[in-house]
């Protein structure tokens, strides 16, 4: 009979550990597939920043592929960061969620000065950020000198 009792111990500390192993590799895998997911869903907000109608840069009516408007960066940047709390944030809020979003220009010049090369175009800090944010190289266009530069659009995602 101790026997026997000891065997269906054995059997059942047996099952127990393949069930905690087996459930580590599934918490492992299913923490891999949330990051593919965020990174999808980066590289999915980063297109459609990128082709924004409020962005978008365009001569006679005319939209450029990949193109963003320094004039409309700058406007849109400073409504969208000042009107907290009104319907307007919350519809960009519904949009870009918890989430830093920045252009910046990167040639021909690049002096990090706010308003003239670094733009911030939306911030709402979450608890934490993702490791790895996402570029997306971008054509800046400046209406009023009528010149092109070459920037990239930063996206961080905070959870």
């Amino acid at each position: 009979m101790t026997e026997s009792i000891f065997v269906v111990f054995m059997v059942l500390i047996i099952i127990v550990i393949g069930f905690v192993v087996y459930s580590k590799f599934q918490e492992t895998s299913i923490k891999e597939k949330q990051k593919l997911l965020r990174s999808m869903q980066l590289i999915e907000m980063g297109h459609r920043l990128s082709s924004w109608p409020e962005l978008e840069c365009s001569v006679a009516g005319v939209t450029e592929f990949v193109c963003l408007d320094t004039v409309k960066l700058m406007v849109l940047g400073d409504i969208i960061n000042k009107t907290k709390g009104t319907k307007l944030y919350e519809y960009y809020f519904d949009l870009l969620k918890n989430s830093k979003i920045t252009v910046t220009e990167i040639y021909p010049s690049n002096t990090l000065t706010k308003g003239k090369d670094y733009w911030v175009l939306y911030e709402n800090p979450g608890m934490t950020k993702t490791i790895d944010p996402i570029t997306v190289p971008v054509n800046l266009y400046n209406p009023l000198t009528k010149q092109y530069a070459f920037g990239v659009l930063e996206l961080l995602i905070y959870e």
